[in-house]
């Protein structure tokens, strides 16, 4: 029975690959007292169908959820992205300027340096937990 369980319990949660999605170079910018973060990764979805990001949590922050960055005319915006697909075979990438994780209602600032871990909730019902790492504020590439 244990071994049932255990079984169950891994293809329920991944770590960075699960169901034919990889989520790798996952990093953050620091930030100061009462500012919000972001998350950046690659996102591949390796399957033959389409994965839908259902929902993101993190210890670090209370609302955690996929934005766009985006020019109007002169003015930089971002929008909420609520149906996050991955299609079939395709690769989406979380970078500054683009497609973000937005971190809201930070608890305490991110420290240039740390590390945190980010859990991506998919449709069909399993999860990727994948690590962050903490960079320098206005930092525009992953930490070395």
């Amino acid at each position: 029975m244990k071994f049932i369980i255990g079984l169950f319990l891994s293809f329920a949660a991944c770590s960075g690959l699960c169901e034919g999605l990889q989520i790798t170079d996952a990093w953050s910018r620091a930030t100061v007292e009462g500012r919000m973060g972001a998350v950046y990764a690659t996102i591949e979805n390796t399957s033959g169908n389409p994965i839908q990001i259902q929902g993101i949590k993190t210890d670090v922050a209370k609302v955690a959820e996929v934005h766009e960055s985006y020019l109007d005319g002169s003015m930089m915006r971002m929008r909420h992205i609520e149906d996050f697909m991955i299609p079939a075979g395709e690769v989406r990438k979380l970078e500054p300027g683009g497609l973000h994780i937005m971190l809201m209602r930070l608890p305490e600032p991110l420290v240039e340096g740390a590390k945190f871990q980010v859990e991506f909730d998919l449709d069909e019902g399993g999860n990727i937990t994948v690590p962050v790492i903490v960079g320098a504020m206005g930092q525009m590439s992953k930490p070395e």
